[in-house]
């Protein structure tokens, strides 16, 4: 008989326990194979939305942000809760979002490494969108998931704010 622990795998980006399916995906999240699997069914609906306001973008900033630290690139974390605090923050779709991370592309910037909040402090995790019906219902929790991530990240709104200021004047 396998072990629980055997069986079950935890997400070490949100803390999702998730049946082990033994599968090895490549993935530069800070999450197991089994929870990228996930984001990448949710990738599947957002992207297939074809919407205009670009809801996939605001998938992958909430995604990334609750799955930062191990190896993920610095940039990422940053890029991701700067997405988060346009459209939270300021009200942004998706496609202003995507606008603004382009224009911090061009930036010349040494992105520091952002420590995360603790994975027990999340609530909502990229299963809890999937599990409500397509449609509104899953759009609605996936706005709440967005900002339960960005509230977790409260340690570094100060940090968000500054540097949004500083290098998109």
């Amino acid at each position: 008989m396998e072990k629980v622990s055997e069986m079950i795998v935890e997400c070490p980006g949100c803390g999702l326990h998730l049946e082990n399916q033994h599968i090895t995906l490549s993935g530069s999240y800070n999450a197991s194979d089994e929870c990228y699997q996930k984001f990448s069914e949710l990738s599947s609906y957002t992207i297939g939305k074809q919407d205009i306001y670009f809801i996939h973008q605001h998938a992958i900033d909430t995604y990334a942000a609750q799955h930062s630290g191990n190896n993920m690139k610095n940039i990422t974390t940053a890029f991701s809760l700067i997405g988060l605090f346009y459209a939270i923050e300021h009200g942004f779709n998706g496609r202003q979002v995507q606008r603004v991370h382009t224009l911090l592309s061009y930036q010349k910037y040494k992105w520091e490494a952002l420590q995360p909040p603790d994975k027990s402090a999340y609530s909502l995790t990229v299963y809890d969108v999937l599990k409500e019906r397509q449609g509104e219902s899953r759009d609605k929790i996936l706005q709440r998931w967005m900002y339960d991530v960005w509230e977790c990240w409260g340690h570094r709104h100060d940090w968000v704010k500054d540097i949004c200021y500083k290098l998109l004047k």
